[in-house]
């Protein structure tokens, strides 16, 4: 454990000096948000749901999601490509924990340049009420973007492994990318959705993934919730660790 604890601080030293790649990192978040208000700004409202109403909601979206993604299927690409996996097979470290590190590293100086926007933006653009409410309310919401953050990253470490058995695997990437970002609420919220998707989805691990703490941010969150997620979390975490033995004794065998 002590290792990782290393590795993580030095992860974080690391990144601290690429503030570039942070401004960058936090600008993409802003992306899709903006893009789909400019469309939907002359779009008629659907249902109750004004356009007015889901700035609030993609602002808070731009200043999550660089918090809750993961790319780190990117990641195991290159480095089953490059060879860089062989390092794991003679060192005493986990692929897994490695990877994790890395990027908890790297999302924790996100987190640390985005707390206070995240913090006004909630103050100015949620419902008010009391301040233990909205205490407990913002409290909640970091504990829902860590749970976020791992099925995120469980689902796109298990995307990744199959970069050891595919040679073009960025259209496998490009599909994970679009669905997860559609069906996780990004690109729309749950409001625009039918009742019967939306009814069908909660039990899925896409509405947990990127856009839960924005829906907990602004009061709509269920006790249920936790439990589902925390389903997923285990059971794509188990998927995680079938997959990786295949992952790296197939690579050991073509290696070999």
């Amino acid at each position: 454990m002590r290792k990782y604890i290393i590795l993580f601080l030095q992860h974080l030293s690391e990144y601290s000096t690429y503030r570039m790649r942070l401004l960058v990192t936090i600008l993409q978040g802003f992306v899709t948000p903006l893009f789909l208000l400019i469309v939907l700004s002359w779009a008629r409202p659907i249902s109750s749901v004004s356009v007015s109403d889901l700035l609030p909601y993609y602002l808070l979206v731009g200043l999550i999601y660089p918090l809750t993604r993961s790319r780190i299927d990117e990641f195991i690409d290159e480095s089953a490509t490059s060879g860089e996996v062989n390092n794991f097979l003679v060192k005493p470290l986990s692929f897994y924990k490695f990877m994790l590190t890395s990027d908890l590293s790297w999302k924790t100086l996100n987190l640390i340049t985005l707390f206070p926007f995240i913090l006004a933006a909630y103050l100015l653009l949620t419902p008010s009420g009391s301040v233990p409410q909205n205490l407990s309310s913002f409290s909640l919401s970091l504990l829902v973007t860590g749970i976020s953050f791992l099925i995120s990253f469980n689902f796109s470490f298990l995307i990744g492994l199959f970069s050891f058995w595919l040679d073009e695997f960025w259209a496998i990437h490009n599909i994970k990318h679009v669905v997860v970002n559609f069906l996780g609420g990004v690109v729309l919220p749950y409001s625009f959705f039918p009742l019967w998707a939306t009814s069908l989805l909660k039990y899925s691990p896409f509405p947990y993934m990127l856009t839960w703490p924005v829906r907990v941010l602004r009061g709509q969150f269920s006790s249920s919730e936790i439990p589902i997620s925390l389903f997923w979390l285990a059971l794509i975490g188990l998927a995680v660790v079938f997959f990786q033995k295949l992952a790296i004794r197939r690579y050991s065998h073509t290696a070999g």
